[in-house]
């Protein structure tokens, strides 16, 4: 009888549906009823709660220029093939972005009266990025006007939003958040060497060549002598065959590690680490700024693990940690340089920065904290009329 009284929630994500994400609904399974909605090659589909899978664009194997093309074919190519009919009877969607084909569609089937309810989680924090595509900027417009509700990553997101003519009064800031629980600090220094961790995408607009430069000058110091500096890149992306020529040219191999880690087992990898490095900078296209960090989901996850951290004042990434970081201008390897020497000279300093690092973490991140305020916000929608 109680599940029978719970409002009906669909979490629509496509392509994108992660157990990285899924952690903040996953405690909210108590109080409402959820269902996932991904594509047939989601990254994750074992969660809490069930998922129905449906055919997106998305979903084609991957071919040169395969979302450029994709993308101007759809309009957008996060389109689920009968998502609509699929969402009858929902009390409330939950989608992402303005610009995904998928929220027009759960829009759609809202106008149909097959649900109540469709609220967004925006990420996006660049004033009318992704409208250079024919069709994206009636989509996004249509979806500021017609959500129910939007939740932004950031302030900056919002700023972004209300400059694009989204009402304020209807944007709610949530951030992302970290399981506390799965992510948290080593109790005892096990390896003999320092390591300096990098996790995420191998691309430029991350800063992986500014950390590749630093790790040149930082092995090459006579203060660091009695130190085994090893810089670990955990993750893959399209620079990876770049990195590791120069990685060669510079004659770093014996101190660089690349690793692929399944998703389950980067707690364990966290833990090895003594310093945390994300230092991202804002990606340009024909002299436009096109992307810029969002949030950083491996920042959160190195909060959580008590690690010292160096990264950038980029997008929401101030927002993301705060006074538990030390923040540097993007792109400037010689200020990396220098903040990561003196966290690795100075072992108080890293304890210090770990300690403030899994304080912000317990505090303002961690999953619990999140899923209250998202189940806060649900209540709050559905009773509107």
């Amino acid at each position: 009888m109680e599940s029978i009284m719970k409002h009906k929630i669909a979490i629509v994500r496509g392509k994108f549906l992660n157990r990285y994400e899924m952690q903040f609904f996953e405690p909210l399974v108590k109080r409402f009823d959820i269902t996932g909605f991904g594509s047939w090659t989601c990254y994750h589909d074992t969660f809490a709660f069930p998922v129905v899978k449906l055919l997106s664009p998305a979903d084609v194997p991957d071919f040169p220029y395969k979302m450029s093309i994709l993308n101007r074919l759809f309009i957008d190519a996060h389109y689920l093939f009968g998502l609509e009919s699929r969402l009858r009877g929902y009390d409330l969607v939950h989608t992402a972005e303005t610009y995904f084909h998928y929220t027009a569609q759960c829009l759609d089937a809202k106008r149909k009266g097959y649900v109540k309810k469709v609220v967004a989680t925006v990420l996006e924090n660049i004033p009318y990025n992704n409208e250079s595509i024919w069709g994206r900027k009636s989509l996004k417009a249509a979806a500021r006007q017609e959500l129910d509700h939007i939740i932004a990553l950031t302030n900056k997101t919002k700023d972004a939003l209300v400059v694009e003519g989204a009402d304020p009064e209807k944007i709610t800031i949530i951030p992302h958040f970290v399981d506390t629980k799965r992510f948290f600090p080593r109790a005892h220094r096990k390896s003999s060497f320092l390591i300096i961790l990098y996790a995420g995408r191998l691309e430029e607009h991350k800063g992986v060549f500014d950390v590749l430069d630093a790790a040149r000058i930082l092995v090459q110091d006579p203060e660091l002598v009695g130190y085994a500096l090893k810089f670990m890149f955990v993750g893959d992306g399209s620079r990876k065959p770049e990195m590791q020529i120069k990685e060669r040219t510079l004659g770093l191999e014996s101190h660089v590690i690349h690793r692929s880690i399944p998703y389950n087992d980067m707690p364990q990898v966290y833990q090895l680490a003594d310093i945390f490095v994300a230092p991202s900078k804002a990606e340009y296209r024909y002299g436009r700024m096109t992307w810029e960090e969002q949030y950083n989901t491996s920042l959160l996850e190195a909060q959580a693990s008590g690690l010292a951290i160096v990264t950038t004042r980029s997008g929401g990434i101030p927002e993301n940690v705060g006074d538990a970081a030390m923040l540097i201008n993007p792109g400037e390897v010689a200020e990396l340089t220098r903040v990561i020497k003196r966290f690795i000279l100075n072992r108080k300093l890293r304890a210090e920065f770990g300690h403030r690092a899994r304080h912000r973490a317990l505090t303002v991140h961690d999953a619990k904290i999140g899923a209250g305020k998202i189940a806060d916000l649900y209540e709050h929608v559905l009773a509107q009329p």
